[in-house]
């Protein structure tokens, strides 16, 4: 069960916890200030107890072991394709965009249908088990001899249907599992967690790959899915308590009201077009980047990974210091942050040149600020998105977010695909980071932009 989201979006129900929002204020009397610290005590104790329970502590780790698994596959599968199997830079396109074509028309029938589920933690733990299945294959081919580059991308696609459909399942399920109150900081781990991964498990499946094959790599994945699911069966929460199913209309309609609440939020909307922006240039460069550092720049496994690995780094260091900069500048201003900080970052791809150790240089340090820049993005998103959107809709929305930002991956991939082709790896890069630097107009643009940690203060005011 991987939960990769926006930029990849992660994540509603309102929530009353924010850690800035009485700053700048103070009780106008003796009770009202014994009544704000009992209020706050309360709902800060509420949130720890959530955070403890054994229930949440099984679903972190059970996202947190197959998110690991799954970066030692983000490295394996493209080096499999590149190194072993000889794949052209256009089949290269394809492998990368395999994995997202699920998002585009299916992933909003499955949102619908999750927000009908009585249950959803079956569908979890199914989704892990076939994604195991499928990502065992390709060990068993390369033993065989049979192991084909459209075998890959047909693993690609398998594994991205079972995602999308555990994505908005998830996202669903978390409030569950956790009170209202641990909402923000739930999110919060679990993007520590991908951070986590990020970090280590390029150099895992850097290491795997150097000493037993890329394709025999790809069994780590396969295992941590096969643990996700027995974690998850160990959950007990019970599901949708007191939910009362709203009478049933068409599939059509239940979709449409999903999409049509993340259209008419402004900032929803942004959010989903900055990230989509992004994805679409960022899929264009990644299709190519296996194939331009091996080739051109004659990198081994371990130096691709380090790259990679550096993406952790950044996005740990970005988790954790996403909620203090959220408070101090505002929410809504450090999405917007993020998205001109990583926009910009695609730059250094088509720019680092020289020798094997000053391309590698550049490219981790790179990649270092634009992880943590991913993180000031996405972390703020997740909140804004668990507190804007009804809970009988969150699985609705989520499927509509992630078909507008991760279904642009597919195009942008074989887009870059297609160019490295005729025009070459590096003009390839070149167009791509251009056309990146437009990602932060749709937040500059927006209400975000506007919205500082005054505003925000306001809003939960006049929601209380």
């Amino acid at each position: 069960m991987s939960t990769s989201t926006t930029v990849t979006t992660p994540t509603a129900t309102p929530t009353t916890y924010d850690p800035g929002a009485t700053e700048g204020t103070s009780p106008t009397s003796a009770t009202e200030a014994t009544s704000a610290a009992a209020d706050t005590s309360g709902v800060s104790s509420t949130r720890s107890a959530g955070l403890r329970s054994r229930d949440f502590r099984l679903l972190w780790s059970a996202a947190s072991v197959s998110t690991l698994g799954s970066q030692v596959t983000v490295l394996a599968l493209p080096l499999a394709a590149a190194v072993l199997l000889g794949a052209s830079p256009l089949q290269m396109g394809l492998l990368a965009a395999a994995g997202t074509v699920p998002y585009i028309g299916f992933a909003l029938v499955v949102g619908a249908w999750v927000d009908r589920m009585p249950r959803r933690r079956p569908l979890l733990i199914a989704t892990d088990l076939i994604a195991a299945a499928v990502l065992l294959t390709v060990p068993l081919a390369y033993l065989l001899h049979r192991l084909t580059v459209w075998q890959l991308v047909l693993v690609e696609l398998l594994v991205g249907v079972m995602q999308v459909t555990a994505r908005p399942a998830f996202m669903a399920h978390l409030p569950d599992v956790v009170p209202d109150e641990a909402l923000l900081g739930a999110g919060s781990r679990l993007k520590a967690s991908e951070a986590v991964a990020m970090l280590g498990g390029p150099g895992l499946g850097g290491a795997l790959v150097q000493v037993l094959t890329a394709p025999i790599a790809v069994l780590v994945d396969a295992v941590s899915f096969l643990a996700s699911a027995a974690l998850l069966g160990k959950v007990r929460a019970p599901e949708r308590v007191g939910h009362v199913p709203p009478p049933r209309e068409s599939l059509r309609r239940e979709v449409a009201e999903g999409a049509a609440h993340l259209w008419h939020d402004r900032r929803l909307r942004a959010i989903a077009g900055a990230a989509a922006n992004l994805n679409f240039f960022g899929l264009m460069i990644m299709a190519l980047l296996v194939v331009y550092l091996t080739r051109s720049a004659h990198f081994t496994a371990i130096m691709v990974a380090a790259v990679t690995a550096a993406a952790g780094v950044g996005s740990l260091a970005g988790a954790v210091l996403a909620p203090t900069v959220s408070g101090r500048v505002g929410r809504g201003r450090t999405i917007v942050l993020g998205s001109a900080i990583f926009a910009f970052g695609m730059f250094a791809f088509p720019l680092a040149h020289g020798a094997r150790w000053q391309i590698l240089t550049i490219l981790v340090v790179n990649e270092v600020v634009v992880g943590m820049a991913i993180m000031l993005f996405d972390v703020p998103t997740g909140a804004l998105v668990f507190e804007v959107v009804p809970r009988d809709m969150l699985a609705r929305v989520n499927a509509s977010l992630g078909t507008i930002t991760q279904g642009v991956k597919g195009l942008g991939a074989l887009t870059g695909g297609v160019l490295g082709t005729e025009l070459g790896l590096r003009p390839a890069l070149w167009v791509a980071a251009v056309g990146a630097t437009t990602t932060v107009l749709w937040t500059w643009f927006s209400p975000l932009r506007g919205e500082g940690p005054e505003e925000r203060t306001a809003e939960v005011a006049s929601s209380e």
